[in-house]
């Protein structure tokens, strides 16, 4: 029974959005993992979520 209060705490915990966080990390790492199976030495540097919702709001 201790578990529920643990287990609620912890949801509360998560954001809001950790939806499209999971779906937008998901994308970022199968593009990283596509670049080094080619062996591209040219891999760039993926943006945070936090930058891409920042450079989304700032397009609005």
């Amino acid at each position: 029974m201790a578990y529920i209060p643990l287990a609620l705490v912890m949801l509360g915990a998560c954001s809001a959005d950790w939806p499209q966080r999971l779906g937008y990390h998901a994308v970022q790492n199968a593009g990283q993992l596509q670049c080094q199976k080619a062996m591209a030495n040219d891999c760039e540097r993926r943006q945070s979520y936090d930058e891409y919702q920042r450079e989304r709001e700032q397009m609005q």
